[in-house]
């Protein structure tokens, strides 16, 4: 008879999530959880190899806000929970702190056993596992400051939303985890919009490795990709494949293509790029048409947009010909 091979900590932590935990919302909704392969790859990555903060960036409707309640249950009264530890989620507004905190109670009131272990203050926003003094709580940049609390485990949700390199509540949480042991920070967000913003000087330094323990698993489209393609869409959406509604994905896309306006907002949120959700007077894609040889335009009918600069930006001269046609030029 062979011996069983003995499970990894991050595989003991997928069986716990799939054994205790039922799914929250959406059509298959009070059912078991069972974890898809991403999931199951962002675990391990997580707790077979020492972390100390893990960053996961991926487009909209992931199962972002639901893989961080998995996550964090597992440390409130799972096999990663520790004694009398404080736990936190960081959003910047209260109506997105209360999300992760919702989802999560949800998934304690279905569970029987759960439920038989954690107590649900909604008021508060706040979990307790009175077994083992646990505290989870939910907090928002809106809120009063975080100082001098002492958590062992954080999730900075949807932290590409900080506009600028500085945040006082991430920079309260992270440095008060100095008292703990082993702290663990998870970051889920879609990308910020610049590359000055938090979220991306973060996950431009975890890229280069230079503290191994800050691991990130980015899920974008490339830049120069067609934005519209089905391919394209997928690697910025690690479950299309699995329980998103692609065609209602593929509707946004094809909005975004047929208007202008709806890009920005397109590339940011569905593409997961680094691109302002803004709606600029140039697309990205308009915008990298510039250079190329102009169509032949001569003895067609030409409509012409002028932008003038004022002292350091740019003057742009957009001709559009009756087909369709866009020749951009800036100077």
């Amino acid at each position: 008879m062979g011996t069983r091979r003995r499970l990894t900590r991050g595989e003991r932590n997928i069986d716990w999530i799939e054994s205790n935990c039922r799914i929250p919302e959406g059509q298959f909704v009070g059912k078991p959880v069972k974890l898809t392969k991403a999931q199951r790859g962002w675990v391990k990555t997580i707790y077979d190899t020492p972390t100390r903060a893990f960053i996961l960036s991926m487009a909209r409707k992931n199962a972002k806000t639901a893989t961080s309640a998995f996550l964090l249950l597992l440390h409130l009264c799972g096999p990663e929970s520790r004694p009398n530890s404080q736990l936190y989620s960081a959003a910047q507004s209260r109506e997105q702190a209360s999300i992760l905190f919702a989802l999560a109670a949800k998934v304690v009131r279905m569970s029987p056993d759960l439920s038989e272990y954690v107590v649900i203050r909604d008021t508060a926003k706040q979990l307790f596992c009175p077994e083992l003094g646990t505290l989870y709580r939910a907090l928002s940049a809106e809120a009063s400051t975080a100082y001098g609390l002492s958590p062992a485990f954080v999730v900075h949700d949807e932290l590409g939303q900080v506009k600028g390199p500085r945040s006082e509540l991430y920079e309260a949480l992270e440095t008060a985890s100095a008292a703990q042991e082993s702290p663990l920070s998870i970051i889920i967000s879609t990308q910020a919009p610049t590359d000055a913003d938090l979220l991306s000087l973060l996950i431009d330094d975890a890229l280069t490795g230079a503290y191994p323990r800050n691991k990130v698993v980015l899920h974008t489209a490339p830049l120069d990709a067609d934005a519209f393609a089905e391919d394209t869409i997928r690697l910025a959406n690690p479950h299309y494949d699995e329980f998103m509604n692609r065609e209602e994905v593929k509707r946004q896309a094809s909005d975004a293509k047929r208007m202008p306006s709806r890009e920005a907002s397109y590339r940011n949120l569905i593409l997961n790029q680094r691109v302002e959700a803004s709606n600029p007077f140039i697309t990205r894609t308009v915008w990298e048409e510039n250079g190329q040889a102009p169509a032949e335009i001569e003895g067609r009918a030409v409509y012409g947009g002028l932008d003038l600069s004022s002292v350091s930006d740019l003057t742009a001269l957009v001709l559009v010909s009756e087909n369709g046609d866009v020749h951009p030029t800036f100077w």
